[in-house]
């Protein structure tokens, strides 16, 4: 299959694995602050294959480690318990590393959605479903307002293992569903982010939903406070609903074909606009950008197929191109080798291929974790009991 941006690389996987550059760096135009904790030569250092292959290695080893000296320990002990000082400490660790996954999860929601929701309502409100399928193969994940985002959701899969420690420091095993889960994650993250693999706002909005819910019910059981009932019942399985739907999601994209000369006509006829302000999106240039301007001539000509009105909207957005105006990727996409296809990079369906081998074991998992917790509970546990226990000790999926 050939895909639209790859004239320069194609070959083998392999090939591409090894000549796929970094994405660009997703803050060269962000605060200082963001620059000085995130420099280059460590942006570039942590998209090496070493840093995640090597952490999820450690990580699953250790784990795996932890629960053999669990089983050897007869009445494994409790950190958290008690009045000492000790327990008080790690007390309020718990209450804060919940807090501060629940607000950054929060965070990373309402700085991706709105974007990604504006994208598709402008292609649905230009080109009705064609312009939705135009949003869903063009979301410009490669620009940096969006890139930063997910890199940061990327690193943040480093942080939370925290969770199997603070299972372990309760005296409880880490399940295999929590083991495979924090291993795959961060991998599927990072081959995600580092192919530059546009369904990976499916990952980020989808499971930092879910993890807003998550830590928000962890918080409030530690803190003793109130939580929504339905809510609480309802977790496990919209931690379902979000692998499967977003499994299912993802995969579209390997069938997607677009009518790029449908589209020209109706971007044409009837120019984009966003609802969100300019200057969110004015600091960084996106790699799908680099090709609009090549672009230019074909859908001009399209344009003036359509009358004047339209070609004048067209060279003024040419003048003027707004990062975020979903009409400014249809006219990249002209320009590429094969307009029609969804996925525009070898790499980014090796990607795809790399998050579904792992999502698909995870489904299975959290299926049989929730066929047994909840639809065949034991004799020796309440279903009270079996939903207590699990929420506090099977923590979130993605």
């Amino acid at each position: 299959m050939r895909y639209p941006l790859d004239d320069a690389l194609g070959g083998s996987y392999l090939q591409v694995v090894q000549r796929t550059p970094l994405p660009a760096y997703p803050f060269a135009h962000s605060s200082p602050l963001l620059q000085a904790v995130f420099p280059r030569p460590f942006y570039e250092a942590s998209l090496g294959v070493a840093w995640p292959l090597s952490f999820s290695l450690a990580y699953y080893l250790i784990a795996k480690s932890a629960n053999a000296l669990l089983r050897d320990d007869k009445a494994p002990r409790d950190w958290t318990r008690g009045k000492g000082a000790w327990s008080t400490l790690l007390r309020a660790f718990i209450v804060l590393h919940n807090a501060l996954l629940c607000a950054y999860s929060l965070a990373t929601f309402l700085l991706m959605a709105p974007v990604v929701a504006d994208l598709f309502w402008q292609g649905y409100a230009a080109a009705g479903h064609e312009g939705v399928k135009l949003a869903l193969c063009a979301m410009p994940t490669n620009h940096a307002y969006l890139g930063r985002w997910a890199y940061l959701f990327y690193l943040s899969k480093y942080y939370e293992v925290i969770d199997s420690l603070v299972l372990y420091l309760k005296g409880r095993a880490i399940g295999n569903l929590q083991s495979y889960h924090h291993a795959g994650a961060l991998l599927a993250m990072w081959v995600a982010y580092r192919f530059q693999s546009t369904p990976v706002w499916v990952f980020c909005v989808f499971n930092s939903a879910v993890h807003t819910a998550m830590y928000a019910y962890y918080l409030c059981s530690a803190m003793r406070w109130p939580f929504p009932k339905a809510l609480k019942r309802n977790l496990t399985t919209l931690q379902i609903a979000q692998i499967a739907s977003g499994t299912l999601l993802t995969n579209v994209y390997f069938f997607l074909l677009l009518d790029p000369i449908r589209l020209a006509a109706a971007f044409a006829r009837t120019p984009t606009s966003t609802l969100l302000p300019a200057s969110l999106f004015a600091s960084a240039s996106s790699t799908s950008l680099a090709n609009a301007s090549a672009a230019s001539k074909p859908w001009t000509l399209a344009a003036r197929l359509f009358g004047r009105k339209a070609a004048a909207a067209v060279a003024a957005a040419d003048a003027v191109p707004n990062e975020m105006l979903l009409s400014t990727y249809a006219r990249a996409r002209l320009a590429t080798s094969d307009a029609s296809v969804c996925l525009d990079r070898q790499g980014a369906a090796l990607a795809l291929h790399a998050n579904t081998l792992y999502m698909i074991p995870l489904l299975v998992l959290f299926a049989r974790f929730f066929i047994r917790a909840y639809l065949a509970p034991s004799k020796a546990k309440t279903r009270k009991e079996l939903e207590q226990g699990n929420m506090n000790g099977q923590k979130k999926v993605i």
